[in-house]
């Protein structure tokens, strides 16, 4: 078959796409072969196995909303349980802690008040443990959920991707800065739907009032 010969592939349409082993089709520019989800995924940053997907140019900007939620949930979660964690908490027994302090250092310090931690927590009840439990789950889902979200932040502003960054080229779509950002989440345009969405909504409002009067 000649190229371009075919009425729906015009000629030159298909310029820059290469083909693709795996899926037996063109493959186009930025595109990256997943073989968990079994497709070429435009603009593939990553295999998520968390949401059993890729992440790429059709769900990046959402996964990314999705990190930012689980990051402020786990800080309330974290904050409320921590705060709750302290007034349940039984007395602590710091008597010693100057003496040791004195004769020990700081090593010496640090073992008596975990020691006096670690003992006081035989006495909570079950809400109790439950609680502690969950503040430290929240801060450790908390940091690592962060860093990966401080990650995805840091490749969008540099016009990257993780996998690009991975490879031996290192290709960069675009010139670093803050425009990526703004260009990611849509901040112009955003405001300018909510603008329009209002106006429009007002227009409405007027127009069913005038067809009631």
């Amino acid at each position: 078959m000649r190229w371009g010969s075919y009425p729906m592939v015009g000629k030159n349409d298909l310029e820059n796409y290469t083909f693709c082993t795996y899926c037996s089709k063109p493959k186009p520019p930025r595109a990256h072969h997943c073989r968990s989800c079994k497709m070429c995924v435009l603009d593939m940053d990553h295999h998520c196995p968390f949401i059993g997907n890729c992440v790429g140019a059709s769900n990046h900007r959402a996964f990314v909303f999705f990190l930012i939620s689980v990051v402020i949930s786990c800080s309330y979660a974290a904050g409320m349980t921590i705060y709750s964690s302290y007034h349940i908490w039984p007395p602590l027994d710091f008597e010693n802690l100057a003496s040791t302090h004195r004769s020990m250092g700081y090593i010496k310090m640090l073992i008596e008040i975990i020691g006096t931690l670690a003992s006081s927590a035989f006495f909570l009840s079950a809400r109790g443990l439950v609680t502690v439990y969950i503040a430290f789950a929240s801060l450790s889902v908390n940091a690592g959920i962060g860093v990966l979200l401080f990650q995805q932040l840091s490749y969008i502003y540099e016009g990257n991707t993780y996998l690009n960054r991975l490879s031996s080229l290192n290709v960069m779509h675009g010139e670093r800065g803050l425009q990526n950002l703004i260009r990611f989440f849509g901040c112009p345009y955003s405001v300018s739907r909510v603008l329009s969405g209002y106006s429009n909504t007002g227009k409405l409002q007027d127009n069913s009032s005038s067809k009631l009067l």
